[in-house]
């Protein structure tokens, strides 16, 4: 497959790094990128989109996708500049598709002519490493005007449709508002409580609040989802 980034001019080849034997994809080769996609219990992700970009030159870039054993290499434009990786990938939840961030394992840049190996990993939940954001999406908290309710000492339970255990977060507080950050984008029943006692729930400013709701998240731009909710 091939990707094209360098002002539209520079033509980068990429090949699947399962031509090339596990030893190999863990030892740094000049001018290339290279590396695996697993998810969080250690599977390969195919079809992940990896993303070498260009410290120095504006629009420059080079891209692979992983094969079907999670991994891929990236051959670089020999020119000496430093780049920065990262990638994305595609899961399905009830039949839409949701692009995820992946979470390196070294962040660090890399001169082109050294080359890098950069593993990444498909996490679906949970704060990014940096503290910069989170994977998954901010569940945000709404209480109606003079409620007396503190949305940040409100409990969410979440329980997911498609199997997986039942968890549950407390808001924080955020630039949104107070909000559950760090949760997967998957088909929930989420009710809430305030100190052990049940509260009434529903999407914002939609229908009648009840005991629980199974709502959809909203895609906000890439990679980045928002459910808001309110409670009394």
């Amino acid at each position: 497959m091939r990707s094209v980034g360098f002002l539209g001019m520079v033509a980068v080849t990429m090949a699947m790094a399962g031509c090339a034997e596990p030893s190999q994809a863990q030892t740094a080769e000049p001018w290339v990128l290279k590396g695996r996609v697993v998810d969080e219990q250690g599977r390969p992700v195919a079809r992940a989109k990896i993303l070498a970009d260009n410290e120095l030159l504006y629009n420059s870039y080079a891209s692979g996708t992983t094969g079907a054993d999670g991994r891929y290499r990236i051959v670089l434009p020999r020119i000496h500049v430093t780049w920065n990786a990262s990638g994305k990938a595609v899961r399905t939840v009830a039949g839409e598709k949701i692009e995820t961030d992946l979470a390196p394992d070294d962040e660090d840049s890399f001169a082109g002519n050294q080359g890098a190996v950069r593993n990444f990993t498909l996490r679906t939940s949970g704060m990014k490493a940096d503290g910069t954001g989170s994977y998954g999406a901010s569940v945000v908290v709404y209480t109606p005007i003079m409620s007396g309710i503190d949305p940040l000492q409100v409990q969410l339970r979440f329980e997911p449709l498609d199997g997986g255990a039942p968890f549950a977060g407390t808001p924080v507080s955020t630039g949104d508002g107070p909000a559950v950050k760090g949760v997967a984008v998957n088909r929930y029943r989420i009710s809430a409580t305030l100190g052990g006692r049940p509260l009434g729930i529903r999407v914002r400013n939609q229908g009648a609040y009840g005991r629980f709701v199974e709502p959809q998240f909203t895609k906000i731009m890439s990679s980045l989802y928002e459910l808001s909710l309110e409670v009394k």
